[in-house]
């Protein structure tokens, strides 16, 4: 039976179910821990699932009953699916997201890019949370729910985020969004429009997980499958994949 992970039992469930599942062996304890309290019907468990409705596309690791799960994210609102686990009943297969990761002590070789560009970039190792919100969601509820997700990991140490900056203003960043028990998820990697396909964001990509690496931490991370040429020219090792899946009726297409 799929509930919530609020007793000391349902929490070891959830923990348990998360191992081995590419990006969310890292991501989805994190987000219980931080979150749980302040967004209660979120998190939830079974005797092998872990599973975060914190929105309409949900996040699961683990196996359940379809015909269950199927049911209970329809009741929770929920039209897509990402997992490593259980398909729901009825659902369509739409996509994947595929795992790279970068054990810890290792290093990248450091990628060519527009020297000239590079050298009128500056590194931010702290930008703040505000304007990182406005540089990666622009419009949207998605901004003040990143601003204050980052605020939260960041008091708590669970997440570092680096920036460049052009002239004083934000052209690319990317972030660790989840750190525990050693391993790093990175995330919201993403460069200004005008600077894209010059090499800028795949240095600043390797810097950040070399210096993750270097301080002894396993760099794990999820994207779609038109970037994971991007991630294996840069270095990283392909490490598993998540399906994602739609109800029948969704209107959502995988992008």
């Amino acid at each position: 039976m799929i509930a919530r992970a609020v007793t000391p039992a349902a929490r070891k469930r959830f923990v348990r179910a998360c191992r081995g599942a590419p990006g969310l062996e890292v991501l989805l304890p994190v987000e219980r821990a931080l979150f749980a309290r302040s967004q209660p019907g979120r998190f939830y468990a079974g005797p092998g699932l872990a599973l975060d409705v914190g929105g309409p596309e949900a996040l699961a690791a683990g196996g359940a009953n379809p015909e269950e799960l199927a049911a209970f994210l329809q009741f929770c609102g929920c039209s897509a699916l990402i997992t490593n686990g259980t398909a729901p009943a009825g659902w369509r297969a739409d996509g994947h997201l595929y795992g790279f990761a970068l054990a810890a002590g290792a290093q990248l070789p450091e990628p060519a890019a527009d020297e000239a560009l590079w050298a009128s970039l500056a590194l931010d190792t702290a930008p703040p949370a505000g304007e990182l919100a406005a540089f990666l969601y622009p419009a949207g509820p998605q901004r003040d729910d990143y601003y204050s997700a980052l605020c939260t990991k960041r008091v708590r140490g669970l997440a570092r985020v680096w920036a460049l900056r052009q002239g004083g203003v934000l052209a690319a960043t990317i972030g660790a969004y989840a750190i525990r028990d050693g391993r790093a998820y990175l995330a919201c990697g993403c460069t200004a429009e005008p600077l894209r396909g010059r090499g800028a964001g795949g240095r600043l990509a390797v810097r950040f997980a070399n210096a993750l690496a270097g301080q002894g931490l396993e760099v794990c991370l999820l994207c779609r499958g038109e970037r994971t040429g991007f991630y294996t020219r840069l270095g990283f090792a392909p490490a598993g994949a998540l399906a994602r899946y739609t109800n029948e009726t969704g209107k959502e297409s995988y992008a």
